[in-house]
């Protein structure tokens, strides 16, 4: 049977591939999942008993979040929460999965009897190519190495998925249900009738600004309805688009001093790190290489101004390599689209120490939010025991930076917080 023909077999509606779930199944949701899965799910919220949803940083809730009890779904938060969700562990309800990304399928692979794979995982995906593959675009994550492990994969294929490149596909043949869902095109017609809803001229010429500033307007597709009640301002923070905080400058120009030519190097999520590039920290430098996890705004044009070429990197020379290109800023996205420079990996090999200790001159920079009087950094939590997001793969790539030979370890913060009243 050739592959047209089992995609055809295996296409469904979303309510109908839903319903392999069964009580007591774990579910694995993954960053911005697909669209029409997570309300066809929750919506059975009254036949099921005892489902966990497994979520790593959720950008919206199909009705899983708020319920008053837990006797249809269970949250669990793996490795990020994420500011949309945070509400939920601060009101002591879902569980919170402290793990590494380099040995976050370890357990799964080596059988422990005490670990169950999840029963169910949703992805999104590309419509399949001449051969029959597809891959789940520019924020992979640890969608890939769940897909090759978990005994249910349904997927959502979308037509807008940009072309990506690395270790990222998965035959037809390895998924188990389709359905099929692309989001309308947005374009400048799209645009104007929802500012024509905003009154304040100041707010809406705010809004044309960043719609002058954007390679295209797709992105605020999604966000269309929110326009007229939303700050432009805070889609730009969204974006990656924001001016970087004013310590981010001379944080730039004291991380400048570490950063040499040929340096391979990762950038965490968060402030002040994803502001470097911004503020120049890697300005006149040549040949540097690109080994992170995530993204960060202007990361790709970091190559295109050649200032990042890989060519000295030990292993994947002349290549930049993530998990995920999430935390890039649109004009990124454009340049990494289709872009054979740029390559995607699992989790479990690129954060592995294995990997890392291939780099002579890896230079880990992420973010901390304390660092106490004994030296131990704090990136976790504040006031206690309340979580910010979590261990994602900071330790792992700090730890990459302390072994590299030649390498560092860098921790960006401020020297204070909430308006310069808090040490931290």
């Amino acid at each position: 049977m050739d592959w047209q023909e089992l995609y055809k077999q295996k296409l469904t509606t979303p309510a109908e591939a839903v319903k392999v779930v069964r009580s007591g199944d774990t579910v694995m949701v993954p960053i911005f999942p697909p669209a029409t899965l997570s309300p066809a799910l929750a919506a059975r919220r009254g036949e099921l008993r005892d489902v966990t949803v497994r979520l790593l940083a959720p950008t919206g809730d199909p009705g899983w979040l708020r319920l008053p009890d837990e006797t249809s779904f269970k949250v669990e938060f793996e490795l990020y929460i994420g500011d949309y969700a945070r509400y939920v562990t601060d009101e002591r309800r879902g569980t919170y999965l402290p793990n590494l990304f380099s040995f976050g399928m370890k357990a799964y692979d080596a059988g422990r009897a005490d670990v169950r794979v999840p029963d169910v995982m949703f992805c999104t995906v590309s419509r399949p190519n001449r051969a029959g593959y597809v891959h789940m675009g520019l924020h992979q994550w640890n969608q890939h190495a769940y897909a090759k492990r978990c005994p249910v994969i349904i997927a959502e294929v979308n037509d807008r998925l940009p072309p990506v490149y690395g270790d990222v596909w998965l035959h037809v043949s390895e998924i188990d249900m389709f359905v099929e869902h692309t989001p309308p095109a947005f374009g400048k017609e799209d645009f104007d009738k929802a500012l024509s809803a905003v009154a304040d001229p100041a707010r809406r010429a705010a809004w044309e600004q960043l719609g002058a500033e954007l390679p295209t307007l797709q992105p605020l597709g999604a966000l269309s309805a929110l326009i007229p009640v939303i700050a432009a301002d805070d889609v730009r923070r969204l974006l990656g688009l924001a001016e970087p905080p004013p310590e981010a400058e001379p944080i730039g120009r004291y991380l400048r001093e570490f950063v040499e030519d040929g340096d391979t190097i990762q950038i965490g999520v968060g402030e002040p790190a994803r502001g470097m590039v911004r503020v120049g920290a890697f300005e006149g430098r040549k040949h540097l290489g690109i080994h992170t996890e995530l993204g960060w705004p202007g990361l790709a044009q970091l190559w295109r101004d050649g200032i990042v070429d890989g060519s000295r990197k030990e292993i994947h020379a002349g290549k930049s390599i993530a998990t995920a290109w999430t935390g890039c800023d649109p004009n990124d996205y454009e340049i990494i689209t289709d872009n054979p420079h740029f390559e995607l990996y699992d989790p479990d090999y690129v954060l592995h120490p294995r990997t890392l200790l291939r780099f002579d001159r890896f230079i880990a920079i992420n973010n901390a939010i304390t660092v106490d009087l004994l030296g131990q950094i704090n990136s976790e939590t504040v006031f206690g025991g309340r979580i910010i997001n979590g261990t994602g793969g900071q330790p792992d790539m700090h730890f990459g930076g302390v072994l590299s030979p030649h390498g560092r370890a860098i921790t960006l913060l401020p020297s204070t917080a909430m308006g310069g009243s808090v040490s931290r």
